[in-house]
């Protein structure tokens, strides 16, 4: 416990928080006639320390989660399973090799599971590159030589490497479903992305069944640390603000 408490506290963020409100306590008990022109900076690291919270990013990443639990039925004969892509790690400068990174991991993971638990069915990965520039493979080809390696054979593996962002991954995946006589999918991606994701697909008249995976806000665990501001709980904010913004601009765009 109190190796946990010392290292916590030790840490950069909180160390650089606490220091803000120790200057700004001093400022307010020593310039009593000017405290009216520290209510905003007070504002400001009141909201900061509350949405550093883990207990409030747990709130805000479940308001996107909890439409999606892990016990959803999934269909008897699937036609095809679609994942979405996502970021790759390059293991050298040339870009020669690269691997599926952090959640995009995950989003295999669960998809090798779907594939040997409904038997075998084609599995297609959306994803291009969103630099053209940068170095390695898509995102599709790095996702797919992981799920090669789980056991997906590579006649049931298809590569859909031009999309850049969710609406055009289900904009190109129709295209590819459709030439293969395919309209019943089994969507994985991150719970917390499912909604765009699976609206945007079912906007293309694509029948969709999701299968959300890398859950974050599955429970909530009772501690003083879920209460004590951190940078995870301040990036889980951030995902979750970031995602309801995407869900705004595609619903105003028609998108979804």
């Amino acid at each position: 416990m109190w190796y946990r408490l010392a290292v916590y506290l030790a840490h950069p963020y909180t160390l650089a928080l606490g220091l803000l409100w120790l200057a700004t306590a001093r400022l307010w008990f020593r310039r009593r006639k000017t405290r009216a022109r520290l209510t905003l900076l007070i504002a400001a690291l009141v909201l900061l320390t509350a949405i550093s919270m883990p207990a409030v990013a747990y709130l805000a990443v479940g308001t996107l989660e909890w439409s999606y639990p892990l016990d959803r039925q999934l269909p008897e004969d699937p036609q095809v399973i679609v994942v979405l892509g996502g970021g790759t790690l390059l293991l050298d400068e040339s870009g020669e090799h690269a691997i599926a990174a952090g959640d995009r991991m995950v989003r295999c993971l669960e998809a090798a599971r779907l594939y040997h638990a409904l038997g075998r069915c084609p599995v297609l990965v959306t994803g291009g590159k969103v630099d053209p520039d940068e170095p390695g493979p898509t995102i599709a080809r790095a996702m797919g030589d992981l799920l090669l390696s789980l056991g997906v054979r590579p006649e049931d593996l298809i590569l859909e490497e031009s999309s850049t962002s969710t609406y055009e991954n289900a904009v190109e995946s129709r295209s590819l479903l459709e030439q293969r006589g395919l309209e019943r999918v089994v969507l994985v991606t991150d719970a917390m992305h499912m909604y765009r994701a699976s609206r945007c697909f079912a906007a293309q008249g694509v029948e969709v069944t999701p299968s959300p995976c890398n859950q974050r806000a599955a429970y909530f665990q009772w501690s003083a640390g879920s209460f004590a501001p951190s940078p995870g709980g301040l990036m889980g904010v951030g995902a979750a603000a970031h995602e309801w913004l995407g869900i705004a601009w595609y619903w105003l765009h028609g998108r979804i």
